[in-house]
């Protein structure tokens, strides 16, 4: 039972990863993975990743709203 619980957890954090990749224009596939193997505990990973994607993009000057 738990193991069972575990595997759909497990599919749904890969889920929500991989989307949220798509949307950041992340390689979709990679955090698909992690979000299989570890879940929740990536999500400041992933933030950051996110954070340092735009900053590569637009520059550390460049202010930025998001709504």
């Amino acid at each position: 039972m738990i193991v069972l619980l575990i595997a759909i957890l497990g599919v749904v954090f890969s889920l929500f990863f991989y989307c949220q990749a798509i949307s950041s224009g992340l390689g979709a596939k990679r955090w698909a993975t992690a979000g299989l193997m570890f879940g929740p505990l990536i999500w400041p990973m992933f933030c950051m990743k996110k954070r340092v994607k735009v900053y590569q993009r637009f520059g550390f000057d460049c202010l930025l709203f998001s709504a």
